[in-house]
Order: C-alpha cells, then structure tokens, then sequence
C-alpha cells in the first residue's frame, strides 16, 4: 500500500472561518501566503522588474570578467550559451510561481519538505544575497571612489557604508516601491550603458580594434558558462518571488527569459567590449577613462539602487520562511546591515582586485542551480506522476525532510564542484549544467523508484497555520 502523498489536499485544524480562506499576512509582501489577486500586476510590470534587477553595474562588471578570458566573439557565443541555460532555467521556475501564486521559499516545501526548504532558501538566498548586497555596495563604493578619489567619504569603504544605508530605503518599503524606482531609472540606466559602450568604440580603434583583440591566456569555454550562468544563478532560482505578481501564469516566464537572453547579453558584450578597448581592469574604470566621471557614477548608483533593493528584499522573503520570527521590514534591515559591513571590509581588503568577483560568480554556478533543478522536477514531473497537487493555505501538511530532494540538492552541488574545480566530465563537463542534471535525474530516479515501491521518502509531517508559517 503507498503511503499518503504529504501536501495534498489541506487538513482541518482549528482555525477561524476567515483565517482557514485566507492566512494572515503579519510578516509583510505575503512573505508565507500566496499573493492575492487584488495585489496582481501586469505583465509590462513585472518586465520592468526584473529589468531593474538586471540594471545593476555587476553584469557589465561580469562582462568584465569575461573580457579577460575569452576574445569578443567567443565573449558572445558564451554570454548566449549561458543566458539560454539561464532563460529556460528560470523561466521554468518563473512559471511555478506565476501558477501557485507562492515565491520560492514556499515552493521548495514540497520538493525538499519544510526543514529541507529552510535549508534551500539558504542556499538560494538567505546567505547568497546577503553576500551579492554586498558584493555590488563594494563595487558601487569602488565607482565613487574612482570618480572621486582622495576624501574621506569616497574611500572603498566608506562609499560602500553609505552608498549600502541608501540602497537598503526600497527594499524596506517592499514590492511597489521597488516596481516604482524601477520604471523610473531602467530606462536612464540602459541609456548610459549604450553611451559607454559607442564612446569606447568611437575613442579606442572602432570595431576592428575590437575584433582583434585577444587575451594572453583564453580560459575554457566551460568556465565561461559556469560563470554566466553563476552570476544570475541566485536570480533564476528565485524567479517566482517576482513572477507570484504576474497577472497571467506565464507572466514571470515571459517577462524573465526576454530580459535575460536579450538584454543581459548585450550587458555582458558592453562590459567586455569597453574593458577590451580602454584597457582597463575593470569597466568603471574604463567608463571613466572615456570621460563619463558623473555618468559612471549614475550608472553605478541607478545599477546599484535597482538590484540590491531586489536582493535585500528577496533575502528578507527567505529568513522570514526559515526562523517565522520578525517582519519583512525588520529583516530588510538585518541583512542590510549586514551587507553593508561585509562590503566595507571587503573594499579594504581587496580593494578593485576583480578575483573574488570572479570566484564568487563561478561558486554560485554549481551550488544554486541543484536547488531548482530538484524543483522543476518535482512540480513538473514527479508531483504529477504520484497525484500530488502544490497547494498552500492553514492546514497544510508538509514532510519535514523530502530525502530524495536534499540528496539530489547536495550531490548535485558536488558533481558541479567537480566538474568546474577538478575537470571531471559528469556528464558535461560543464560545472552549471552538470549541477543541473545530476540533481535533476538523481530525484527523479529516486523520487519516481520509492514513490512507485510504496517506500514512504519523506519524513516527519508540519501543519501550516494561519500565518503561512
């Protein structure tokens, strides 16, 4: 006999009439509930969003980084192959949430069970976006101070203490108030980068400078991809956070994959193509050679602004499905100071050394994608096989630890790792497409065998209640 699917239908717990139709949403952006349809957007909106997210100096910082492994045609070819990954990748998970109306802290209950979720959105998110706020407020500190050198306020550090105090105001105030600065600065934002990239162009040689431009030792095409791919990676796995708003089920996916196949490539080739140029070790400094001082400086603060407030937000969405303690707003603050401190000491010690960028980029790569991988399997695939249906609402009932989801997760993190690290083709070779598989056919294969047994593969059982939580 198979035993009962956990989180199917909901199960009657002693909640009031009111309560048991709708939660209560005391955490704030319905940190633990599905998204009502009064508070739906339109698919333009969401657009704007993730194009906001998009408009941040770290992808053409990440163009940067490919500019000094691969030469400009190849900077294409693998800016494409890993923006394809990331587009079909997040656009999978986009549509989950667009259909569920749940972001993914709440999702990953089903695939990987309430503790495993808690685990998961650490991985994803809880402690990845905190270390990407800081990351970025370190290359915003970076920006002011190469424009504005010598004083006190505008060293490494202490621009990134202030420029991360700013960055923290819309993430706080939460999803309209980050809609809002988006439409507002994505358009600006995408102007200064087409006036970088042809002033470059025009000053240093034209096209055929470009063209020939070579780097002293090409790296692998698979670390290229890895790297693409890592440096959205927290993002694709986190689409549904966004997508949940989406006036239409295909809102997020829509929205995400024509945003990131299109225009984080054409980011990506400016930021290698600008730093290729100027010869310059990173892309404000290049920006600034060409003579646009205060429009680097936009760029970094509008870039900066409209991506961290996303990830502070994002983060807050995470460590309030893990501890069920504090408002979204009171995390927002958390982890933003956080953030800000780990910039400040990470602009004193590294300076505008662009190798930890690199290697955090590159890590992410293999470690985020397993999460969603065990996640479009489970939704798509073995959720539908075993009769199990997403559903979210007080009564609930959820397993503790999907077994099968937190070994695929793991292993799959590892044969990343392996591929990337120690050149083992497991199956690719490629470090983000083995993390991917691997996870993928690995819960599948177990997930489908144990299920089919009648083997019970989930441990424990948690009630939902009225909070979400």
């Amino acid at each position: 006999m198979k035993p009962p699917i956990l989180g199917a239908a909901p199960q009657a717990i002693s909640v009031s009439r009111q309560e048991a139709s709708a939660g209560v949403d005391v955490y704030g952006d319905y940190a633990t509930l599905p998204v009502p349809k009064s508070e739906l957007r339109s698919t333009l909106n969401i657009f704007m969003v993730y194009m906001g997210v998009l408009a941040v100096i770290a992808a053409i910082f990440a163009g940067s980084g490919l500019a000094q492994m691969y030469d400009p045609l190849t900077t294409i070819k693998v800016s494409l192959a890993g923006n394809a990954l990331l587009a079909l990748f997040g656009g999978l998970i986009a549509y989950i949430g667009g259909s569920t109306r749940a972001n993914t802290y709440m999702l990953l209950r089903y695939p990987l069970g309430r503790l495993g979720a808690a685990i998961g959105s650490l991985i994803v998110s809880g402690i990845p976006l905190i270390i990407w706020f800081a990351v970025e407020t370190w290359l915003f500190g970076m920006t002011v101070n190469v424009i504005y050198p010598h004083h006190a306020l505008t060293s490494i550090a202490a621009a990134s203490l202030w420029g991360g105090l700013l960055m923290m105001l819309t993430a706080y105030y939460g999803f309209r108030a980050i809609a809002v600065l988006s439409y507002i600065t994505v358009p600006f934002w995408y102007v200064l980068v087409t006036i970088g990239f042809f002033a470059a162009i025009d000053l240093h040689g034209g096209f055929n400078a470009l063209w020939k431009a070579k780097p002293p030792h090409p790296a692998a095409l698979s670390l290229g991809i890895t790297y693409v791919f890592g440096v959205y990676a927290a993002g694709s796995v986190i689409t549904s956070d966004v997508a949940r708003y989406g006036e239409r089920k295909w809102s997020g996916a829509a929205a995400w994959s024509a945003h990131v196949l299109i225009f984080m490539t054409l980011l990506l080739f400016a930021g290698a193509a600008m730093t290729i140029l100027t010869k310059s070790p990173n892309v404000i400094v290049a920006i600034a050679q060409i003579g646009m001082g205060v429009g680097a400086l936009l760029l970094a603060i509008l870039g900066q602004w409209t991506t961290n407030d996303n990830n502070l937000w994002s983060a807050s969405l995470a460590w309030i499905n893990v501890t069920g303690r504090l408002t979204k707003r009171q995390w927002v603050l958390i982890t933003g100071v956080i953030g800000t401190l780990i910039a400040a000491l990470w602009g004193g010690y590294y300076g505008m050394s662009m190798e930890p960028f690199i290697k955090f980029g590159v890590e992410l790569g293999n470690f985020i994608p397993p999460v969603g991988a065990v996640l479009i399997a489970d939704y798509y695939i073995v959720s539908r096989i075993l009769g199990r249906r997403y559903t979210f609402g007080p009564g609930t009932r959820y397993s503790i630890a999907n077994v099968p989801g937190l070994l695929a997760v793991f292993l799959g993190g590892a044969a990343g790792w392996l591929a990337t690290h120690k050149g083992l083709h497991l199956p690719t070779g490629v470090g983000t497409i083995d993390s991917i598989i691997v996870a993928f056919l690995l819960y599948l294969a177990l997930a489908l065998t144990l299920g089919r047994a009648g083997v019970r593969f989930e441990i424990g059982e948690w009630v939902e209640r009225p909070t979400g939580f």
